[in-house]
């Protein structure tokens, strides 16, 4: 018969610790990340549907700095927003990360971040199928949120907003509106919102004066319709 010895099942009772202790050790880790990564989810939602708020409202406020502005100076890129914070160019600083406004405007306008010449601004592709009426965004407001109204809490975006000529116009001429009667008293309009490390939410919409025929002025004010969210991948 076989002799037990006393304390023989300490090793048996220290395995079986040691165990439960892991399995407790990674269940909390699961649970700790599972946390995190709700909350991480939870915060990039909030930020997005501020940054379209922000590029709603960036339409908005262009739209009003529209009705006092000279519409060929705006295609022209001579014409800024009262609102805006210096020359349509430089860097400007975001929450961790930072925005060139050059450089934003290349890619609007041809993809890339160099300057744009006058044959890829004129290319045909998926994106600017018009050629020679491809649209040429021209930054028309550029300014930190903050600085365009007061707002319960702070915050930390950037707006920019570009205007071109309307896309039914076919005169050849994206730095003039009223080419042709089909596109006349008609924009387009791109606002983006950038916000916390590079996160940006990006609109296009029609900016449209409303003009009856046989009045010989236009309605006061201007209306933006045709609005919808663009989501593109940055080159």
């Amino acid at each position: 018969m076989t002799r037990r010895e006393p304390g023989s099942d300490r090793g048996v009772a220290l395995i079986t610790v040691l165990l439960v202790s892991s399995f407790v050790f990674v269940v909390g880790v699961g649970l700790a990340l599972v946390m995190m990564v709700g909350q991480l989810a939870a915060r990039n939602h909030r930020e997005a549907a501020a940054l379209l708020a922000a590029a709603d409202g960036g339409l908005d406020l262009a739209a009003d700095a529209l009705v006092g502005v000279d519409w060929q100076a705006a295609l022209g890129g001579l014409a800024v927003a009262p609102q805006s914070d210096g020359a349509p160019s430089g860097v400007r600083r975001v929450a961790g990360s930072s925005v060139d406004l050059a450089v934003e405007t290349n890619r609007q306008n041809c993809g890339r971040t160099s300057a744009c010449s006058a044959a890829d601004l004129a290319a045909i592709s998926a994106e600017r199928p018009w050629g020679a009426n491809n649209p040429v965004w021209q930054l028309f407001l550029f300014a930190p949120l903050a600085g365009l109204g007061e707002f319960r809490f702070a915050s930390d975006m950037y707006v920019l907003v570009w205007v071109a000529d309307d896309g039914r116009e076919t005169d050849g001429r994206p730095d003039l509106d009223g080419g042709n009667t089909a596109g006349r008293n008609a924009l387009r309009a791109r606002a983006m919102a950038v916000g916390r490390e590079g996160g940006r939410r990006v609109v296009d919409a029609e900016i449209v004066r409303v003009c009856l025929d046989g009045r010989p002025t236009c309605e006061p004010g201007i209306r933006v319709q045709s609005q919808r969210e663009v989501r593109y991948a940055l080159p």
